[in-house]
C-alpha cells in the first residue's frame, strides 16, 4: 500500500510548496477548492456510484460496517469530552468532527490507486453512506457547543445543498434504477474526475498548518488515536463479529482509518468551531495516516493481510 500512499503524499506536498513558495497567484487555492468540490468531485463520485452494481446484502454489510463504527465514536468521544470539563466548547466541536470525518479525497485517491475496482467502489459507497450521517453530526455538534439549539431544518437544508452529497446519492439511484447513461457523458465525467483527485490533494497540501502553538496536544493526541486507531480496529471487531464478507471488511476498516476531513476546517470557521485545533487535527492526521492506513488491512487476519 505505501506504493500507493507515497505519490498522494508527494502531491500533497506539492500543495505545500506552492503555497508557502508563493509560485501561484493568491487566488490559486480558493480557486481551484471551489471548482473541485462543486464540479470536479461530483464528477467523479457520480460517474463511480453510478457504473456499480450494488447487491442488497453488500450494501447492509457496508452500512453496519461503517455507520456503527461512527456511531460507537462519538459516544467514545461524548464520554472523553465528560471527563474533561475544562475543555472549551469550540475545541469540543472539533474533537468531535476530527473523531469522525472521512478525508474523501485522500481516501478515494489511494484506493483508486490500490484497490480492486470493486473494493474501491465500495470505498466511494462507504463515502456515500456516511457523509450525510457525518456532516449533520456536525453541525449539531458545532451548534450545540456554541450555544444554541440545532435547527433541523438548517441542517437539512445544508445536506440538501452539499454537491458531494447531491451527487453520490444521485449515482445511487442511477445504479439502482439500471439506467445507462451515454458513453461520452460518461467519458466527460471521468475527464473531470481525474482532475478533481489531484486538485484535490493539491489542496488538501495549500491547508496544511506546520505549527502546533495554541493547538492543544492532549486534543490532537486523543482525537487522533480516536480516529486513526480505535474506529478501525472498532469496524474490524464488528466486521468479525457479523461475519461480513472479506471485500465489505476491506473497503470498511479502510473508510474508518481515514484522517480527519479538510472541509471540517470551513464547517468549524463558519459555524463557531476551534479552528486553529482543527487545522491542526487535520495536519496531523493526514501526516500520520502514511503509517495508519496500511495498518487498516492489518486489523483483518481472515485476508491474509
Amino acid at each position: 500500500m505505501l506504493a500507493s500512499i507515497i505519490p498522494v503524499f508527494v502531491i500533497i506536498l506539492l500543495g505545500v510548496a506552492i503555497r508557502r513558495f508563493g509560485w501561484m497567484p493568491a487566488d490559486f487555492f480558493p480557486s481551484i477548492e471551489k471548482f473541485s468540490y462543486n464540479i470536479a468531485f461530483p464528477a467523479m463520485l457520480f460517474a463511480g456510484t453510478a457504473r456499480l452494481s450494488f447487491h442488497g446484502s453488500q450494501v447492509g454489510e457496508l452500512a453496519l460496517a461503517t455507520l456503527l463504527p461512527t456511531f460507537l465514536i462519538v459516544a467514545l468521544t461524548l464520554g472523553s469530552l465528560l471527563l474533561w470539563p475544562a475543555l472549551p466548547g469550540a475545541s469540543r466541536s472539533s474533537v468531535m468532527q476530527g473523531a469522525m470525518r472521512p478525508n474523501t479525497y485522500f481516501g478515494l485517491a489511494v484506493a483508486g490507486l490500490f484497490f480492486d475496482a470493486r473494493t474501491a467502489s465500495l470505498v466511494m459507497l462507504s463515502l456515500a453512506l456516511c457523509l450525510p450521517v457525518v456532516n449533520a453530526l456536525s453541525v449539531v455538534a458545532l451548534a450545540w457547543w456554541s450555544g444554541s439549539k440545532p435547527n433541523l431544518a438548517t441542517v437539512g437544508k445544508t445536506l440538501a445543498r452539499n454537491p458531494i452529497i447531491q451527487a453520490t446519492l444521485a449515482g445511487v439511484l442511477v445504479s439502482l434504477a439500471g439506467v445507462q447513461l451515454p458513453a461520452a457523458a460518461m467519458n466527460t465525467l471521468d475527464i473531470l474526475g481525474k482532475a478533481a483527485t489531484a486538485l484535490g490533494l493539491l489542496c488538501v497540501g495549500g491547508g496544511l498548518v506546520f505549527s502546533l502553538e495554541g493547538a492543544r496536544p492532549a486534543a490532537l493526541t486523543l482525537t487522533s488515536v480516536l480516529k486513526l486507531l480505535v474506529m478501525p480496529l472498532l469496524a474490524a471487531q464488528i466486521c468479525l463479529v457479523f461475519a461480513v464478507s472479506p471485500q465489505v471488511a476491506l473497503a470498511a476498516c479502510f473508510y474508518c482509518a481515514l484522517p480527519t476531513a479538510p472541509n471540517a476546517y470551513i464547517m468549524a470557521k463558519q459555524l463557531g468551531g476551534d479552528t486553529r485545533l482543527m487545522a491542526s487535527l487535520i495536519t496531523l492526521q493526514t501526516l500520520l495516516a502514511i503509517v495508519t492506513v496500511p495498518l487498516s488491512r492489518q486489523f483483518m487476519p481472515w485476508l491474509g493481510a
